[in-house]
């Protein structure tokens, strides 16, 4: 999430009563693991984007086991 200002070591502060909107940074468990993403959502379709050129976009069939765990409301770096 380097594109987005998310860097190793920075804390994340996540909001898990948001409804997750388009566009938004979001934690998402998918099968089983979390990771940071910015969520898409267009036509009921969903796509996690990874803000890192070097990794592509990952869209979520509606038979993935995934689910937001929450929405990333601010980062604090690490000095």
């Amino acid at each position: 999430m380097i594109d987005a200002g998310i860097h190793p070591g920075d804390i994340l502060i996540v909001d898990r009563a948001l409804e997750p909107k388009d566009r938004n940074v979001v934690i998402a468990n998918i099968n089983g693991e979390l990771t940071v993403k910015r969520i898409r959502i267009k036509y009921k379709k969903i796509l996690l984007m990874p803000e890192n050129e070097n990794y592509p976009p990952l869209p979520i069939p509606a038979d993935m086991d995934f689910q937001v765990w929450g929405v990333v409301t601010y980062v604090i770096h690490e000095p």
